[in-house]
């Protein structure tokens, strides 16, 4: 390889780093064509379209939504949504009214806390 050679390599390498991370990052969003599992296998995340509002939404594993996000969020603020690694906790990622995570209460039902509080650090990165 030649020293004129070399700048490009190292670019198209480094396109490859970039291009294979934040394909492993996409993969975690769930989106209204992509539902994400989460880390149980009992539920699943997906965004649905409600005219012209976008509503996160958790699924059981017969597909019935167990919740739906009441806040409306608009195509414009996509909102991230995904799941942590390690637990049910899906996180709601949203310019539009702030970050929140949803998990199960006591009695089962899913419940919305606000804000970023106990956000683990992969998903933070997300929010950025």
């Amino acid at each position: 390889m030649t020293r004129r050679g070399l700048p490009a390599t190292l670019a198209a390498a480094g396109a490859a780093v970039l291009a294979a991370c934040s394909g492993r990052r996409d993969d975690r969003l769930a989106t209204e064509e992509h539902e994400v599992v989460a880390p149980s296998g009992a539920f699943t995340a997906i965004v649905v379209a409600d005219g012209e509002e976008l509503r996160p939404t958790i699924r059981d594993t017969s597909g019935e939504p167990v919740w739906t996000d009441d806040l409306p969020h608009v195509e414009r603020y996509f909102p991230g949504v995904v799941w942590e690694s390690g637990a049910d906790v899906l996180w709601v990622l949203s310019t539009d009214h702030g970050d929140s995570s949803v998990r199960q209460d006591g009695a089962g039902a899913w419940a919305r806390t606000m804000g970023g509080d106990g956000m683990p650090e992969d998903i933070a990165e997300l929010a950025r």
